[in-house]
């Protein structure tokens, strides 16, 4: 900005003030008109009658606080004071310009990282395999309910749907046993689905092929998994008739 000459210049408060060439001082003089309209501020001041303006000594060179207003062309006095005021910062523009990107990538994160993580692990769904009879239909009600037993500790249901020589070969000879084994397994495990997607037969004994999904909690070696992990395996059930329905013989996981 162009130097400005001293003089008295609008303060923009109503009233007159000193400018010394580089800074505003501390000498003031009331308004010659007043309190200036804002919104109607003159271009210019009136020029002062010399004939009243007494002549300043050379000891007296700074403008006393009596001293009649000298007004100055450096133009309007709302354009001269918009022009000496300082500066106010723009940098709260790029803060909140910052503030709002960084907000989007936390709402973009806490969207996309769950069902990133949900993604992992997930397999097509297997083709459902349907009964065509009422035997195969009788041995896939025999898995379900097996799946059944498992999930919800029923150990009634598990010994009406297993043979003695299941329970001898997992090991699960009384219900505290087959309890104590159903809780930590549902512990372990959550989120449990089971489809059958082959049914081999007819004969004396059924194969009933099932794809099983479920979230684990813990490793292989009881260690906590955070968080939890998708898995997905292939079983074989083998059937065999029992009293008036079917029942697991034998269990094997397919690799």
């Amino acid at each position: 900005m162009p130097a400005i000459a001293p003089g008295w210049y609008d303060d923009g408060h109503g009233a007159l003030r000193w400018w010394d060439g580089q800074q505003w001082t501390e000498h003031v003089q009331p308004h010659p008109q007043g309190m200036p309209d804002p919104w109607q501020r003159p271009r210019s001041s009136p020029a002062p009658e010399q004939s009243h303006r007494p002549p300043l000594s050379p000891e007296n060179s700074e403008p006393s606080s009596v001293a009649e207003p000298e007004t100055t062309d450096a133009g309007s006095s709302g354009i001269f004071v918009a022009a000496t005021a300082p500066q106010r910062s723009r940098t709260w523009i790029v803060w909140l310009i910052v503030g709002i990107l960084m907000l989007a990538v936390v709402v973009l994160a806490a969207v996309l990282i769950p069902l990133a993580i949900l993604g992992f692990g997930r397999v097509d769904a297997a083709a459902a395999a349907e009964p065509k009879n009422d035997d195969e239909r009788g041995a896939v009600e025999a898995v379900y309910e097996f799946d059944e037993a498992w999930q919800t500790a029923d150990c009634d249901l598990f010994v009406d749907v297993t043979t003695e020589r299941l329970r001898e070969v997992v090991q699960i000879k009384d219900c505290a046993t087959f309890t104590g084994q159903s809780n930590a397994f549902t512990e372990w495990y959550s989120d449990y689905a089971l489809v059958v997607t082959d049914i081999r037969g007819p004969g004396y004994e059924y194969t009933v092929v099932t794809q099983e999904s479920y979230l684990a909690h813990f490793d292989q070696d009881g260690e906590p998994i955070e968080p939890a992990v998708r898995e997905v395996v292939e079983y074989e059930y083998t059937l065999v008739p029992d009293d008036d329905g079917w029942a697991v013989y034998d269990l094997v996981s397919v690799e």
